[in-house]
């Protein structure tokens, strides 16, 4: 994409810059008001959107007539909500309510945002909004089981654009403190040769393995996807190198493309950043992000686990070689070349987990810590300064934040509807009533629910939509606060390889030159264990550490067992080839590992045992 030009290229790269260092600035010196804190950010990342992306969605070299009208309109609606965010003001908005010209620039700030999400996120999400919207003013004509009195658009400027319950609410919140300062973090890193760096340690340490160069893109797209937080960007950052490697190799393009995609989507499960949703996670449940991270760590491992596995069973069916020592960098020497970058991945980590800082002092002290040893690097290396690289990395992680904190604004704004006309409780009758109490059949059609509602909308948007729709069903019924978000958020993020609109498969597809719907349909298949991880969670509470040590090492026993099974019986290889049957036993010996109590987990590790002693017998007689 061509970038802006001109004054119009300085004014947004100002615009970018400014809004990078106010958000660090809060980081290190604390935030304002709740209300000027996230108008403030949402200003910012509303021009940017509305300059970055033209009316048609692509990135103009300068802005068509529209978009510079919007964009003026944008800053003086900005000037007219910052002097309307005075205390004297607000205080007049609690007991009288918004003026009449405060209702109309409450309502193009919603127009402003949907356009701006439509730009820069996409047409889905907007119309998701837009029924919300509808919903909340047609409720007396809704049927029965979802209709509440209905409000006029005036009750819902005022609620939506006025407090922080709608636009102003906790996504926007959680993006115009953690998110951006994190997703700065990542620019930083992938400015300082991050990126590179991964990729390289990944294939020096997996390489030679049966099915290498697969399993240095499930490595590689793990730890950027763990920084980033975006399955898009990651596919298509690791995906440039690691896609035509795998296919030199020997694997066909589709399998190649698939494997990208369901290691990129599951970078978003992965400690210690995970991405966006997972912050807003933390907000909405209460738990400091620290221990969100830390509980979501062996589900992560257990996801990347059967997709390492299934690869590996892949080329050993195929007979597929991995790559020479001649074809590989020096473990060591790669690991060395840029071990700077982990000091502060480590600090970040213990500032989180050891020292219990919130994620934005975390974010904000790793930053500083990065950009530290990153100029020392350089002054060692190249004998300067990258003053350059860190301008961009700011400007970069500004420019990334813009399609993020849109998609929050407009999720506040169904959260909004959500709570003023309180349709989650009639979901959550709705599903008890749909599943006849029974937990297993309400955890299905959850996920289904997930997976419609995440069709081609960004991870914050689908987890926000559900959580605050389904969750309260799913704690009703026993399960845990933590344990049913996090199922939410699993489910969220899978719809990035669920046809038909399987976002992170046809970004792949496009560099491997594959059908992207077959593409899709393989992810699926690959990433098939992001379905049966959160059923091990939600059954097996101690996976995500909610019991002692050893029922975390007795469920994690179960969970290796029934996902290798699970590997085993999708790829046709587990100790050798398979036959129809024995896939079979493998697949309900997966299902069976993830029932609750003792005997099936049993049951179904003495069936995949049997399995693996059969093939191994079969492979000596042979």
């Amino acid at each position: 994409m061509s970038r802006p030009q001109g004054f119009w290229g300085w004014a947004l790269a100002a615009v970018a810059l400014a809004l990078a260092l106010f958000h660090l600035y809060t980081a290190f010196f604390g935030v304002l008001t709740p209300l000027l804190q996230r108008f403030i950010h949402l200003l910012g990342v509303l021009l940017l959107a509305l300059g970055l992306w033209g009316w048609g969605g692509g990135r103009p070299a300068r802005p068509d007539a529209a978009s510079a009208a919007l964009w003026v309109l944008a800053a003086v609606l900005g000037a007219f909500f910052l002097w309307s965010l005075a205390p004297a003001r607000i205080a007049d908005r609690g007991f009288f309510g918004p003026s009449g010209l405060e209702t109309w620039a409450g309502g193009l700030l919603l127009l402003l945002v949907l356009e701006a999400t439509r730009r820069s996120v996409g047409l889905p999400i907007v119309l998701v909004a837009a029924a919300f919207l509808l919903y909340g003013l047609a409720g007396p004509w809704m049927p029965e089981m979802v209709a509440h009195k209905g409000y006029s658009p005036q009750r819902l400027i005022a609620y939506l654009a006025w407090t922080t319950d709608g636009v102003f609410g906790i996504p926007i919140a959680v993006s115009a403190t953690f998110v951006v300062v994190f997703i700065i973090f990542g620019a930083l890193l992938d400015r300082l040769g991050a990126g590179a760096y991964f990729l390289n340690l990944a294939m020096a340490a997996s390489g030679r393995l049966a099915g290498g160069p697969a399993l240095t893109a499930v490595v590689a797209s793990g730890l950027m996807g763990s920084i980033s937080g975006s399955a898009v960007s990651n596919v298509v950052t690791t995906g440039a190198f690691t896609i035509p490697l795998m296919v030199k190799s020997g694997y066909r393009p589709v399998y190649a493309a698939a494997v990208e995609a369901a290691a990129s989507t599951g970078g978003q499960i992965m400690p210690p950043v995970m991405g966006a949703a997972a912050f807003v996670l933390a907000e909405l449940t209460g738990v400091p992000y620290g221990r969100v991270a830390l509980a979501a760590a062996l589900p992560a491992f257990f996801y990347f686990f059967c997709l390492g596995l299934m690869v590996y069973f892949e080329a050993r069916r195929r007979d597929l070689r991995g790559l020479s020592a001649a074809e590989l960098p020096p473990l060591g020497r790669t690991f060395l070349g840029q071990a700077h970058l982990w000091l502060p991945l480590a600090l970040l980590v213990w500032l989180l987990v050891g020292e219990g800082y919130s994620p934005m002092k975390s974010g904000a002290w790793t930053i500083a810590c990065l950009a530290a040893v990153g100029c020392l690097a350089a002054l060692v290396r190249e004998r300067r300064l990258p003053w350059r690289r860190l301008l961009e990395a700011l400007q970069a992680g500004a420019r990334i934040a813009a399609p993020v904190a849109c998609a929050c604004a407009t999720a506040g704004v169904m959260i909004g509807v959500v709570s003023l006309t309180g349709l989650g409780v009639r979901f959550t009758r709705l599903l008890i009533l749909l599943s006849g109490g029974e937990l297993w059949l309400a955890l299905v059609l959850m996920m289904v629910a997930c997976i419609v509602l995440g069709t081609g909308l960004p991870t914050t948007a689908a987890y926000v939509i559900t959580a605050v729709l389904g969750a309260p069903a799913l704690v009703k019924m026993g399960v845990p606060l933590f344990a049913a978000h996090l199922f939410i958020f699993y489910f969220a993020i899978i719809s990035f390889i669920t046809p038909p609109v399987a976002i992170s498969a046809y970004a792949a597809a496009g560099l491997a030159r594959s059908g992207p719907m077959r593409t899709g349909f393989w992810a699926l298949g690959l990433g098939i264990a992001g379905f049966l991880v959160p059923f091990y969670f939600v059954f097996h509470p101690a996976l995500i550490l909610q019991g002692g040590w050893w029922q975390v090492l007795a469920a994690s026993a179960v969970a290796l067992v029934g996902l290798a099974a699970l590997a085993g019986a999708l790829e046709g290889w587990f100790g050798g080839r398979l036959g129809w049957g024995a896939r079979g036993v493998l697949a309900l010996a997966a299902v069976a590992s993830a029932y609750p109590g003792l005997w099936l987990p049993l049951a179904a590790a003495a069936a995949t045992g049997g399995v693996l002693l059969s093939r191994r017998l079969a492979a000596r007689v042979s």
